[in-house]
Order: structure tokens, then sequence, then C-alpha cells
């Protein structure tokens, strides 16, 4: 794999040339149903996963939940149960050996900064169903595959602060009860 000699810093509402799922590893899961995306919310949780990406666990606003999947309602953080649109930050750098081409170097942009639970913000990237029949396995079942995502993100804004003492709690694992 070859490291683009160019990153470039994207803010939301730009969209970053060439292939958008380049950085994404095993992008085939992914089906892309519009290249670039700008969408808002409130950010309820995040949480790192083990492959390295941050998801963000995003409420989005009214214009927007037309873009969640039945499975969306499997994202949930505690305190605020689902349906959240997953937005993923991938690492910036290739990490351990599992999951080395999931990198945005090789995506040729600059990871935008990590938002924290309670801001309000505005995220652009690819628009993404994640097909990953794994979830099903992961979620005892349920049919947890098939959620919307925006994958990776280019571009956070931070269009409200959260206010003081906003905990990151994020939902339960893989579809235990909360």
């Amino acid at each position: 794999m070859q490291i683009p000699f160019l990153k470039l810093t994207l803010q939301a509402g730009q969209c970053k040339w060439g292939p958008p799922l380049a950085g994404v590893y095993l992008s085939g899961r992914l089906r892309l149903l519009d290249r670039c995306r700008t969408v808002s919310g409130t950010v309820d949780c995040t949480k790192v996963e083990p492959d390295g990406d941050i998801h963000v666990r995003l409420r989005l606003d009214p214009q927007y939940v037309g873009l969640l999947k039945p499975s969306n309602e499997l994202q949930t953080c505690t305190g605020h149960p689902g349906p959240h649109l997953v937005v993923e930050i991938i690492p910036q750098h290739p990490e351990g050996i599992l999951f080395r081409t999931n990198n945005a170097d090789a995506g040729g942009f600059n990871d935008p900064p990590t938002p924290t639970s309670g801001e309000q913000i505005t995220v652009t990237g690819p628009y993404v169903i994640d097909t990953n029949s794994l979830h099903r396995i992961l979620y005892q079942g349920r049919a947890a595959e098939n959620w919307a995502e925006i994958h990776p993100v280019w571009g956070i804004r931070v269009d409200k602060p959260a206010a003081p003492g906003v905990p990151n709690q994020f939902g339960p694992e893989f579809g235990e009860s909360g």
C-alpha cells in the first residue's frame, strides 16, 4: 500500500477527492449510498473500537433522521437510547497487525479531532450502510447488520460546545440490556 504524499485537512462540508472509502479496511462490507454527505446532531457518546476506529454515536437533528436504518436502534448510549448514526473516525496511522490498512494516511486526509459527549456537531464523509453480518453474532442474533454510518468522517465542526461535566457513557455492549 502506498501512503499518499499529500494529506488534506478537510472541514465539515468539504468533500475529499478520490476514492471515498480509501483508508477503510475491508471496504467491500460498506455499501456506498452517497460519496459525500454532511449531517448534524448531538454527540451522545464515543468509544474506541478494537480496529482503532472511534465510534461517535450521533443523535441526528430532525432533518436527517430519515438517514437512519432499523438496525441503528442498536446504537445506544447510556441515558440516550437509539437510534444513533454511527460516525467513524479511523486511525490516522497504521496500527497493529490486523488492521494496518485502516488509516487516514492511506486515505489521503488528516483525521478530524474527536468530539466530546454533549457537543452539537456537523460532520462530512461517505454515507454508507455497514453490511457486516458478524454484527448479528455480536448482537446475539439480532438483525444488527445494515446500519447507517458516516465512514470515514473527513471533517467535524463543533457548532455548540457541551455543557460542563457531560459524561461519556457508552451504551450496553452487543445487545446487553442497559
